[in-house]
């Protein structure tokens, strides 16, 4: 028997599946906050409602690439400053198609864009040998996108730039004479070439660090001059540069997509620049290689009526269109949810997707509260889809781009094409959109702008369907068969999931050192199992439960890959750990914590009277702000003290614990009862374990209570070849090999030895 404890939450599977036809997957958000993502998952009924979606799966549209949101510096700045665990579990369920939403599109930047550093190129000085990605690249766009296509492989990336070098621009094409500045100016013609060459290099580049490049617009907002980092590329100017650049591509084996324009429906009311793709599409050379490389047009909306892609549609059947960008800020109520919330949806989604967009993309994933960082000259009016408090990097503010891409994302799965349907007794306010997706399920996004909720069902067929409430102002995404989810199981005992996407919770009734089978951990390196109250069995992949039996909630949280156990309230003594803000909390969570009761942890009973839990440094523990209390009550009404007048109070055991750490008696700043570090300047390492053990076996006055550190797990296959051998040495719970017990709980052979 062997005890891994290791604090990494990774990958893994939020719905473990198998094919289920009647599975009815459903979230739920409301402009009034009320609901966020909100998931049920129910079973299909035999029977309809009378407001009723008859789904066409015969009907067909486009194919879906996928929806998602734009990956610059700031938002990867952003993103590299939280906790690694809070940013692999954000992303996780962010990205994931098993264990989140399964957004499957990003936006990057070719060199800088406004929310960038500083204004650069990937070339600054002329010649392509001098060219060399960024540090904005290597140290921060690059870390997240490979660790988003470490959770969705399948993501697409799609790049722009906002600028050339400035070593290849000139004033204008009237005007060819070097124009060094970041803003405006045009692509010299004698450097198109060059030029071309250098977006083979970016893509060579990027593909080199194991990151594919789906697809490029040869310039960001072509007709924007005032950006901080813009280039002015009218459409002959575009077309004449990317009669260079497919061949270059196709001439390199590059497959990668190429979108004109990416640029407002209004086309910035430049009256020689209307339809400006179909201008484009017809300069091409049409015998150059790569043409089938130029698939479509790319669009934002800060500019004109969505209209315009019916224009574009009917005059280009045969190409393609995609939304690439927009933004919410303080022009438009960015952070108010109940009024973005539904006019982003109708405006984003529904009326790209249902003309003909393959894809939707937003602005900034993530901003601080500051709106940036950002470059000046840019826009610093800007919100994230994610907003984070840029004084824990831990607080996130959810807006409405983010919910947006998040409900599109899991009723559409790239490849998905969009399906035909009928509605009986349709409600005047409610809008539908369909898909079918690659594994069979059926996917339907529907929003009501109503004041009234609506009871509706969805089918293809008469053998099952889905019925499911759609709230007043609110968003629904309803998904009908497909993979199903597979219940949590831990001993006999089901575990539920929650309203929160992979988060099972349930309560179980064990015994000590009872062997618990279990389904839901397939690789225990790649879990937090919470070691004060579970034990890892390498033999058979079972969890031995180690605090004394009773009644127990556990939870199982697949995003974030975290096992974790509270003793219900009965006979006895339960003690648990809290402190302020900063200092201690549950598995990932301590950044902004306070001393509330739904921050506590409960402690692990061992044996009768001695409590221990084991906390992780930087991921439940806080070096800089060691403080923490020890309560006899999960509201927090009983706190012991460090005063030995009081009736419930502790002493710090320094022999059993390590010298570093102390118990306050309210003096000296140190709160009363609270465990601080005797020296400052001494750091615990990030990673660390350190384990909290409380001693009331004689009573909860003067009750000795110690901090010592957890060693790692060292030879944990002689240790389970030694136990499967029922030979007699003893271990203690870190599965180290032992001579000398003290207080606490060890292992010899399969029996329990109690110190």
């Amino acid at each position: 028997m062997s005890h891994r404890i290791l604090l990494i939450p990774i990958l893994s599977s939020l719905i473990c599946v198998s094919a289920y036809a009647d599975q009815v997957r459903i979230y739920t958000t409301t402009a009034n906050g009320t609901k966020k993502l909100e998931y049920s998952g129910i079973r299909s009924s035999r029977s309809k409602l009378s407001r009723h979606i008859t789904l066409q799966p015969a009907t067909t549209y486009q194919e879906m690439d996928g929806f998602g949101y734009a990956i610059t510096y700031s938002a990867a700045y952003n993103l590299l400053k939280m906790a690694e665990a809070d940013r692999r579990a954000f992303l996780t369920r962010t990205f994931s198609r098993t264990d989140g939403y399964g957004v499957s599109y990003v936006r990057i930047s070719i060199g800088c864009s406004d929310f960038s550093s500083t204004e650069y190129s990937l070339c600054d000085s002329p010649g392509l040998e001098n060219f060399r990605l960024h540090s904005d690249e290597t140290q921060f766009v690059i870390p997240v996108l490979k660790e988003i296509l470490a959770i969705n492989p399948d993501l697409k990336i799609m790049a722009a730039p906002w600028t050339c070098p400035k070593w290849m621009k000139v004033k204008s094409l009237s005007e060819r004479v070097g124009y060094d500045s970041w803003t405006s100016g045009s692509l010299n013609p004698a450097h198109y070439q060059t030029y071309a060459d250098y977006f083979v290099r970016f893509v060579q580049a990027f593909a080199a660090e194991g990151i594919p490049i789906y697809a490029v617009t040869p310039q960001n907002e072509p007709l924007n001059r005032g950006n901080c980092a813009s280039l002015y590329m009218p459409w002959d100017e575009e077309a004449a540069f990317v009669n260079k650049l497919a061949p270059a591509f196709a001439h390199a084996g590059i497959t990668t997509k190429i979108y004109c324009f990416d640029h407002n429906y209004n086309y910035d009311n430049i009256s020689s620049q209307q339809d400006y793709p179909i201008q484009f599409y017809n300069a091409l050379d049409p015998d150059m290689d790569g043409r089938e490389l130029v698939v479509g047009s790319a669009w934002h909306d800060y500019g004109g009526s969505v209209t315009e892609l019916d224009d574009i549609n009917q005059k280009a059947p045969d190409k393609e269109v995609i939304f690439t960008e927009t933004s919410i800020g303080t022009w438009n109520d960015g952070r108010n949810l109940s009024s973005r919330l539904l006019a982003d949806m109708k405006n984003l989604v529904y009326n790209t997707v249902t003309r003909k967009s393959k894809a939707v993309m937003v602005w900034n994933f993530m901003l601080d509260l500051n709106r940036g960082p950002n470059l000046d000259g840019g826009c610093q009016t800007c919100y994230g889809a994610v907003d984070i408090d840029q004084n824990d990097y831990h607080t996130l503010t959810y807006n409405s781009h983010y919910y947006v891409m998040a409900h599109a994302s899991l009723a559409a799965q790239p490849g998905a094409r969009r399906i035909g349907f009928s509605v009986t007794n349709a409600p005047a306010d409610v809008s539908f959109v369909a898909f079918q997706n690659p594994d069979g399920s059926y996917g339907a996004i529907i929003f009501n702008q109503g004041t009234s909720s609506v009871q509706m069902s969805m089918g293809a067929s008469a053998a099952a369907y889905a019925r499911f409430s759609v709230p007043s102002k609110s968003i629904v995404t309803v998904v009908l068969g497909g993979l199903e989810e597979k219940d949590v199981r831990l001993g006999a005992n089901v575990i539920p999931p929650t309203e929160q996407s992979g988060v099972y919770r349930g309560t179980i009734a064990t015994q000590q050192l009872e062997s618990l089978s279990q389904n839901f951990i397939d690789n225990p390196e790649q879990w937090h199992i919470a070691p004060d109250f579970f034990w890892w069995d390498d033999i058979d992949s079972s969890l031995t439960f180690l605090p004394l039996g009773g009644t127990y909630e556990v939870e199982v949280d697949k995003v974030s890959r975290t096992l974790t156990a509270v003793p219900q309230p009965g006979e006895g003594n339960n003690v648990y750990i809290c402190g302020p803000a900063n200092s201690v909390g549950s598995p990932f969570y301590y950044p902004g914590t306070a001393t509330l009761p739904q921050n506590a942890i409960a402690m692990a009973e061992t044996e009768s009277g001695l409590f221990q839990y084991t906390l992780a440094v930087g991921q439940q523990l806080n070096d800089e702000a060691v403080d923490f209390g020890f309560y006899l009550s999960s509201d927090l009404s009983t706190p012991f003290s460090g005063k030995t007048t009081a009736e419930h109070h502790l002493v710090y055991d320094q022999t059993l614990g390590s010298s570093l750490f102390a118990l306050g008696r309210g003096y000296s700043g140190h709160p009363d009862g609270h465990i601080y570090k005797r020296q400052n300047n001494r750091h615990l390492a990030p990673g660390s374990l350190w384990t909290a053990v409380v001693d009331l076996r004689l009573g909860l006055a003067g009750a000795p209570v110690y901090i010592r550190e957890f060693t790692e797990p060292t030879g944990i296959d002689r240790v389970a070849a030694d136990l499967k051998s029922e030979e007699t040495f003893l271990y203690d719970l870190s599965g180290r090999r032992v001579q000398t017990m003290r207080h606490g709980i060890y292992i010899q052979g399969r029996k329990k030895v109690v110190k």
